[in-house]
């Protein structure tokens, strides 16, 4: 909910400065003075502040020390001994966030770069701008990498998802049938291990324990697997036999629809993606910079639906919304497919009502990772709309055009993108990385 919050307050900050300025590009009465509009500014920069915060308290705090107290879980375990063992391993979670807070506390960035005196003014020079930042840049840091790990999730995830889920609706898939496909999979392996083990002891006179014990997990996992079979077998024909399923028959051609439309979406977000990403390429000042753009040249067709659906409230909200609902369901949908990974073992799979509360918990670290992200995502899809809404800018007095970044101070940024910019100029080598990952998103 705290990630969801932080998006929110996306749509939120785009309505604001949009409402500071009259279509004729002029500001309106209550946001002509700078000190409104520095407060209002400044109240949506401390809310995203306290949303962060909460952010990174879940995924190095909270969550951590869920997933370690369930894994301690057992009856001649005591409630003492739980706590103790997920307070000690969650303890390097927090450690590890300290950490990444004091790198980015003193490793000086771009504005503050000072060089030519003794090592010893440089590291007071250091010192002065850490306390002048109140420590901003160290949680600008800590944003910056769990950012950049959203990202890597997006590209694993997401990505997947997005093309999983229209080919899932084509193709009609049942779970009831797959789910019996897994069940007759596992019932060849049990008999093949058993057919093995008898082979194994076959000519020999004595029987080991180890034997007759692992005879007996195999007899009651073949019966488990009989019984999960025949429980199937009679949900499928119920609902084979049940009005839903015939009603079902009938919304075939929809379904067809929503996979194609839902195609079509992938097409223009990975259209708009790369022509975004290779105007950057041609027109940005390189790596050093975060492949920042001062100027577009390429058209972005998402970034001009959105600009162009402003006209119509609230259109432009309900595109943008439904773009993060979608990026959201594709993400479920790719963890769900593809399972928690670590190191390229499968540690949980997501399944309903059968998934450990450890899978569960990672899960939602995961997508709280992926909604991170979406920041960068959305900004590279619509940068234009994201940093500036609806607003307009007089020219030369006579006519009012869309603001865009070559209008310079006669446009009010969004917070987001004033704080994105901020984190990749102050730490470029993250803004590098969420270039080349979007790259990976595409292919």
């Amino acid at each position: 909910m705290v990630t969801l919050g932080a998006l929110a307050l996306i749509p939120v900050d785009i309505f604001v400065v949009s409402y500071m300025k009259d279509p004729d590009g002029e500001f309106k009465e209550w946001a002509s003075n700078n000190e409104t509009r520095a407060k209002v500014e400044t109240a949506i920069l401390y809310t995203y502040y306290i949303l962060y915060s909460l952010i990174i308290a879940f995924l190095f705090l909270v969550i951590p020390f869920a997933i370690f107290f369930y894994e301690e879980e057992d009856e001649d375990i005591t409630l003492k001994s739980r706590l103790f063992q997920a307070s000690k391993f969650t303890a390097c979670f927090v450690g590890f966030a300290v950490t990444l807070l004091l790198v980015g506390a003193f490793i000086p960035d771009s504005s503050s770069a000072k060089s030519g005196g003794s090592a010893w003014e440089e590291f007071q020079h250091l010192i002065k701008e850490i306390g002048e930042s109140r420590g901003e840049n160290a949680l600008y840091f800590l944003i910056s990498f769990v950012t950049l790990v959203g990202m890597l999730a997006i590209v694993i995830y997401t990505s997947y998802g997005m093309i999983i889920i229209p080919i899932d609706m084509l193709r009609g898939k049942r779970d009831t049938e797959e789910e019996l496909r897994e069940m007759r999979s596992r019932r060849e392996r049990n008999e093949e291990q058993r057919r093995r083990l008898e082979r194994r002891y076959s000519e020999r006179r004595t029987t080991a324990s180890s034997y007759r014990n692992r005879q007996d997990d195999l007899e009651d996992e073949e019966l488990l697997i009989q019984q999960s079979e025949e429980r199937l077998v009679a949900i499928r024909d119920d609902h084979q036999r049940g009005f839903l399923h015939k009603c079902s028959l009938l919304w075939w051609p929809f379904r067809v629809i929503v996979a194609v439309t839902l195609l079509t979406v992938d097409l223009l977000i990975v259209l708009s993606l790369f022509l975004t990403s290779l105007d950057r390429a041609l027109h940005s000042s390189g790596p050093k910079t975060g492949y920042m753009l001062s100027k577009r040249v390429l058209p972005n067709p998402l970034d001009i639906i959105l600009v162009l659906s402003q006209e119509i409230f609230p259109m432009d909200f309900i595109i943008f919304l439904s773009i993060l609902m979608f990026f959201m369901w594709a993400s479920m949908a790719g963890i769900r497919k593809i399972g928690i990974w670590f190191c390229c073992l499968r540690m949980y799979k997501i399944r309903p009502h059968r998934t450990k509360a450890q899978g569960v918990l990672f899960m939602c670290m995961f997508m709280m990772y992926i909604l991170m992200a979406l920041n960068i995502m959305m900004y590279s899809l619509a940068p234009d709309y994201l940093s500036f809404g609806n607003q307009k800018y007089s020219v030369n007095g006579s006519h009012a055009i869309q603001c865009t970044i070559e209008a310079g101070d006669e446009c009010i940024f969004t917070v987001t993108t004033a704080l994105l910019a901020t984190f990749t100029l102050n730490f470029w080598f993250f803004g590098a990385c969420y270039y080349w990952t979007t790259w990976l998103f595409m292919a």
